[in-house]
């Protein structure tokens, strides 16, 4: 038996030591090199690079050895227990022991998810080889034991005793067991003539320590290397044998397990984890009198001095000084870090580029800065991207890899990545939850997956449907009968329908089926939108497939049989209760036959147009089928058990989820990030270690079951588990220590300031100890060119080719043009500076422009920016595909076209369309002509929180609530503060937002989970909502006008001179005849009134708005469009009301922290009749901003807010003339800025499409004032 140790620092080339003895003993031997999975393939890399290839080599880790010496041994068949299916095990071993007093037992029944944790105990137990006969020892042997102690061992032992039964009754072995049974039979295995190499382990559990004794046994020599300092464990300085001094009594300190955990010089060592290797080894040698023990010792001299010793019980019996060795490094400091780091920090060295410490303000601008770093490197040191290695330990890093493709850099996350994201574990979560929660969000959720063949299955329809009249023909027999049918008449049938394009000239079933005009995924969600599905009964309802504008009865006829179809499949896996287990799996299994899930996931076309397709396949291939087996070991080993349907569903995704895949590296070309904990990076050139910092590095190990004094406790008696919190702490400086020495050129060292919840953070305490070492080593700040700041400009401008990327072009780009549109009038020295900097980029433009050919963009019936763009839709392309590449000629020609194309969508109107003809009518014709979409960031702005604060206060509770306390309240002594703290307002508010069902309400919570910062703005939200209805108590308390018609929308019909809106009350048609003829085609005008109160006869209109509003008569002289009073005609004709049945037109503030309730009174148009009546004229003061006199007037400061009813009816009449007159020039397509304020049209239009594309307000300001104040503006328009 030969063991022989490898012990030296990081980088001093234990591994190519490892190779020169390959290359020695490969001819004769055998070779089997055990490393960990992440690192099989860059030591099969190594192999190939010095030998040309591996040969009669073998690269493996311990699960890879395990499975081909179970093959050589004939026991691969037995049968072993998958990872994923263990909680059917536990929770199966619960059951048993229901009547127990056991309370790890009665936690499981009671909540299955708490499995995971008994199981991590048991699992450990086992991999440190303690057994279910130590246990019973220890708890027999040691009467005395603590008895919180002996009840947590006690009931682990139970189930442990349970779970081992259960699997011996079915002949099974999980992980562990299997190892265990194959070391048993691996004595009868001849591995004499192999040589094992263990690399790039940084520790092993006690059984892979028992393997490791076997292999060594049994093989010529086995070699494991060892990161350490090789001076720990011998009782002299091995320099000395180095500088040729003669030593006697040379001793090796032979210390083991039980030293590791006395000794502080071991246990708080930073080599701790080392020393536990090394102690094992030494309990192997101790256990086998005829081994040869060797070691070997790496000391970094000026070269790499290499010494090995002959040990025998301690004793060093012979030693050898070796040829000498090149160490990894390349540059001064980090080959100084390496050496003595682990040593006393008191000396200092000088220092060289081959180390530098990055700091930055946050991580997004961290990893910019790395991306940076590494494009220089590129350019400056023409270092490949194989040369490179991020290293990171915080998996927030993750969230930015997509930055390094803004630079081009192909970046690899080597890890195994856990599927709870794949769309085929959405898929069959959504599946088995399908009949839990709302049935439109579950479906659409199912269909996104994009893997429920829902497209294919209309299609199939749709054919059959045309050809056959009937949809009910499965796909074999439909294929059959187009056979059997001439083509003459498929061609008749086809040319009658508009379900398919009846161009085609080719009528085989393939392509009959690519001509279908297709129902999309995103189809459905418009159409359950649209046709207010809220359940499944919705799509029974003869309103679903009723004609819409873009569908017709067909298309939603068709396509309401496969959703229906769809939704009978999926419920009936969760419709019946208390079945057994293959019942659930096989209507699990016909859903996926159903939806042909193998097609989409197990394709073997192997033709890729590029590396992601790729990619995406061989994910879907390897998550697939590992699927399939967990579903297959479940059914084998469960079948016949019954469930109640929740508890397998809670079980099946316990495994579910724990399912892992690789993705595949670009080879030979892709940056490897991996995080630091697993990373063995050989032959990088270039490391960068990210995230350095205190909250991570170090970060404390979570306590288990079993905690730290119950290990301390079972260390006394020689039963040894995983590290402690205390030595998994010390631990932490050695991984910090490895990923620092991994370059061979060059180490960053890079950290931000903020952590990932955005609070304050600091530098891992490790990186004193590299600056302690390297005094003048100076902390780099990331580029100025990340951030804009007016401070910078000069820097700017010299510093113009810092510039690396078109992402860092388009957004200092954007930043310098949106402050120059601040302050160009400002006269000022920043304004020219500005100019010649806005000079700078223009003549640097071309470098953004893609190679691609502009003119091989399609522009289909609706012009958009996903249309338009490939693959880089940047400001820059932007523009420049509208201003040098889409024509849109202006003439009857093509207005005619456009309208006969676009009639019905075009035809529709809102305020907010008209509105921005008003602002700006070039912006309307590339918004609302071109139909190019404005771009809106994901985040809580005012249309979001606006369509939430509706949601909540529409809602019926909170209606009825207002009312209840608003009926109990005496207004003449209430006090507005006593309002909130007399209602339960928090808890009405908190149980209508939680327990909601309204998709604004359940939209906007997600999104606010998304952020950061979640809690304020969530309390922050729901602390407005309180004052809103503190607000609206007060006001019903006061008017008695109960809030009726809520989110209220409306359709005003518009043709030959007459209005026409059906009454919601009586469903018979209002007319309102026109003044005058204008010369529009006919329209529809629509929109949504958030609120209309009533009171007997009366109404009031009220609108949100996110800020303070008031009604202007300005906007009325100027010929533009009044929001409220638009409102008042609508109510008018939808209510069949008249101007003096109207309170007023009002605006409600949202409410915002900080302000009195009175701050938040009506504003807009009161109706002087009714708020002058003797019941409304005092408390009109605090219901509305219009004083009153006690004469019974309007305060004349105020007049302009007050009308009589019929000088209402005239403003509305004089709103809607100015509403038909903008609608004319709309449909006159004449675009002209001629009576806005601007210098140039084409200028101004340029300016625009600037503004458009950087989301920048495009508002012009109109030529024509209004210089009459408002009391003179009220006389001249009513006598108009």
């Amino acid at each position: 038996m030969n063991l022989e140790l490898l012990v030296g620092p990081s980088g001093v080339g234990k591994t190519n030591y490892i190779l020169e003895d390959i290359d020695l003993n490969r001819k004769d031997n055998k070779i089997i090199v055990l490393t960990p999975e992440q690192n099989s393939f860059n030591f099969e890399k190594i192999l190939c690079d010095k030998f040309g290839g591996t040969f009669n080599i073998d690269v493996m880790n311990f699960s890879s050895l395990t499975r081909r010496l179970a093959k050589q041994l004939g026991i691969d068949n037995l049968k072993r227990l998958g990872d994923n299916i263990k909680p059917f095990y536990f929770y199966r071993a619960a059951k048993n022991l229901d009547n127990s007093e056991n309370f790890l037992v009665k936690r499981i029944l009671q909540d299955v998810s708490f499995i995971e944790v008994v199981e991590e105990i048991i699992n450990e137990l086992k991999e440190y080889t303690v057994s279910i006969n130590t246990l019973e020892e220890y708890l027999e042997k040691n009467t005395l034991l603590e008895k919180s102690h002996r009840e947590k061992l006690e009931a682990i032992l139970e189930i442990y005793v349970e779970y081992t039964r259960l699997l011996k009754e079915q002949s099974t072995f999980d992980k562990v067991d299997y190892i265990t049974e194959l070391l048993l039979y691996i004595e009868y295995v001849d591995l004499s003539d192999y040589i094992f190499y263990v690399d790039a382990y940084y520790n092993f559990t006690a059984q892979e320590y028992n393997y490791i004794e076997k292999l060594a046994k049994k093989s010529k020599k086995l070699i494991i290397s060892v990161i350490s300092d090789a001076n720990r464990y011998f009782n002299f300085d091995l320099l000395q044998l180095i500088q040729g001094y003669e030593l006697e009594k040379m001793k090796y300190n032979s210390f083991y397990l039980s030293d590791l955990f006395s000794k502080e010089k071991y246990k708080l060592d930073i080599f701790r984890k080392s020393h536990e290797i090394i102690a094992s080894m030494n309990e192997i040698v101790k256990n086998n009198k005829d081994v040869n023990f060797s070691l070997v010792a790496f000391i970094k001299n000026k070269d790499v001095s290499v010494l090995k010793f002959d040990i025998k019980d301690s004793i060093v019996e012979n030693y050898s000084i070796l040829e000498d060795k090149n160490g990894r490094f390349t540059g001064i400091s980090n080959s100084i870090l390496a050496e003595k780091y682990y040593k006393n920090f008191t000396a200092q060295y000088e220092t060289d580029d081959s180390i530098e410490i990055i700091c930055a303000k946050n991580k997004e601008l961290e990893v910019k800065q790395v991306a940076r770093e590494i494009v220089k490197l590129k350019e400056e040191k023409s270092v490949d991207h194989n040369d490179i290695a991020i290293l990171y330990r915080d998996n927030t890093y993750e969230n930015y890899i997509n930055i390094f493709k803004d630079y081009n850099l192909e970046v690899h996350l080597d890890k195994n990545i856990e599927t709870s994201n794949h769309r085929l574990v959405k898929f069959i979560q959504e599946v088995l939850n399908f009949n839990d929660g709302n049935f439109k969000t579950r479906l659409l959720n199912l269909l996104k997956t994009r893997l429920t063949n829902f497209e294919n299955i209309y299609r199939q329809k749709v054919i059959s449907y045309i050809l056959l009249d009937d949809t009910s023909v499965n796909e074999k027999q439909l294929e059959k009968l187009i056979t059997e049918l001439d083509v003459d008449t498929i061609k008749e049938r086809i040319s009658k329908s508009n379900l398919i394009i009846s161009s085609t000239n080719k009528f085989s079933y393939n392509d009959l089926l690519e001509k279908v005009r297709v129902i999309s995924v995103d189809d459905v969600e418009n159409i359950l939108n649209e046709k207010l599905v809220n359940s499944s009964n919705d799509i029974l309802k003869d309103y679903f497939v009723e004609k819409t504008i873009k569908y017709s009865t067909e298309q939603l006829r068709i396509c309401k049989e496969v959703l229906l179809e769809l939704t009978v499949k999926v419920s009936e896996v969760s419709m019946k209760d208390s079945l057994q287990v293959k019942r659930y799996v096989k209507k699990l299994v016909d859903v996926f036959d159903y939806c042909k899930i193998r097609m989409y996931l197990d394709k073997e076309d192997g033709e890729y147009d590029d590396i992601e397709e790729l990619k995406v396949d061989s994910i879907d291939r390897q998550v697939y089928k590992k699927i399939l087996e967990y579903i297959n070991d479940i059914n084998e080993n469960f079948g016949n058990d019954k469930f109640e349907y929740q508890k397998f569903v809670t079980l099946f995704n316990a495994g579910l989820t724990t399912i892992k895949y690789r993705s595949i590296p670009e080879i030979n070309n892709s940056i490897i990030m991996s995080t630091m904990d697993l990373a063995k990076v050989e032959n990088k050139k270039v490391v960068f270690v990210i995230g350095f910092n205190k909250d991570v590095l170090p970060v404390s190990k979570s306590t288990g079951l079993i905690d730290d004094k119950d290990k301390e406790e079972l260390i006394l008696r020689d039963i040894f588990l995983s590290p402690t919190k205390e030595a998994a702490l010390i631990d932490e400086e050695f991984v910090a220590y490895v990923a620092l020495t991994r370059a061979k050129e060059k180490t960053f060292i890079c950290y931000s300031l903020l952590d990932k919840s955005f609070k304050e953070n600091f530098a891992s305490p490790y990186l004193s100890t590299v600056k302690s070492l390297f005094p003048q080593l100076e902390e780099k700040q990331t580029s100025k060119i990340l951030e804009f700041s007016i401070s910078d400009y000069s820097y700017y401008l010299e510093n113009f080719s810092e510039i690396v990327s078109e992402k860092e072009f388009n957004y200092l780009f954007s930043k310098v043009y949106r402050r120059f549109m601040e302050v160009k009038d400002s006269k000022t020295k920043e304004v020219e500076v500005l100019v010649e900097l806005m000079i700078k980029f223009l003549e640097n433009y071309q470098m953004s422009l893609p190679s691609e050919n502009f003119e091989s963009y399609e522009v289909l019936d609706e012009l958009n920016d996903r249309i338009f763009f490939s693959k880089d839709n940047s400001i820059k392309n932007y523009l420049a595909k509208i201003i040098r590449d889409y024509k849109f000629e202006l003439n009857s020609k093509t207005v005619n076209e456009f309208l006969e194309e676009k009639k019905e969508t075009f035809s529709k109107f809102s305020i907010s369309k008209i509105s921005d003809f008003e602002r700006n009518p070039y912006q309307f014709f590339i918004k609302r002509v071109l139909g190019i979409a404005e771009e809106r960031d994901i985040d809580i702005d005012n249309l979001v929180s606006g369509r939430f604060f509706h949601a909540v206060m529409a809602d019926e509770r909170i209606v009825n609530f207002i009312a209840e306390c608003g009926s109990k309240i005496d207004i003449d002594i209430q006090e507005d503060e006593d309002i909130a703290r007399r209602f339960k307002i928090k808890e009405i508010v908190r149980e209508v937002v939680y327990n909601s069902d309204n998709k604004d309400i359940l939209e906007t919570l997600k999104l606010i989970e998304l952020l950061n910062t979640y809690k304020y703005l969530l309390i922050n939200m729901l602390q407005r909502l309180e004052i809103a209805i503190a607000i609206e108590i007060k006001y019903f308390a006061l008017t008695k006008f109960m809030p009726t018609f809520l989110e209220k929308s409306f359709v005003l019909e518009i043709e030959d001179n007459i209005i026409t809106c059906e009454n919601i009350e009586t469903g018979e048609i209002n007319k309102k005849e026109l003044l005058q003829q204008y010369n529009i085609p006919p329209i529809r005008f629509v929109g949504v009134i958030d609120r209309v109160d009533v009171l007997d006869k009366n109404i009031s209109i009220i609108d949100y708005k996110s800020s303070q509003t008031d009604f202007t008569l300005d906007s009325i002289e100027l010929g533009f469009i009044s929001q409220i009073l638009t409102y008042s005609l609508a109510c008018e004709l939808m209510f069949d009301k008249k101007s003096e049945d109207i309170l007023g037109i009002f605006y409600r503030e949202i409410a915002k922290l900080g302000k009195d309730l009175k701050t938040y009174r009506l504003r807009g148009l009161a109706n002087s009749d009714l708020i002058l009546k003797e019941d409304f004229l005092e408390i009109a003061p605090e219901v509305m901003y219009v004083r009153t006199t006690k004469k019974g007037a309007i305060h004349g400061a105020d007049a302009h807010k007050a009308y009589t009813s019929p000088e209402l009816e005239r403003l509305v009449n004089k709103n809607l003339h100015n509403v038909m007159c903008l609608l004319e020039k709309i449909f006159s397509f004449d675009y002209s800025l001629k009576n806005y304020e601007v210098d140039n049209q084409y200028l101004s239009e340029k300016q625009t499409l600037f503004k458009f594309a950087s989301n920048s307000d495009t508002r012009l300001d109109y030529k024509n004032k209004v210089s009459l104040k408002p009391k003179e503006l009220k006389e001249k328009l009513l006598k108009e």
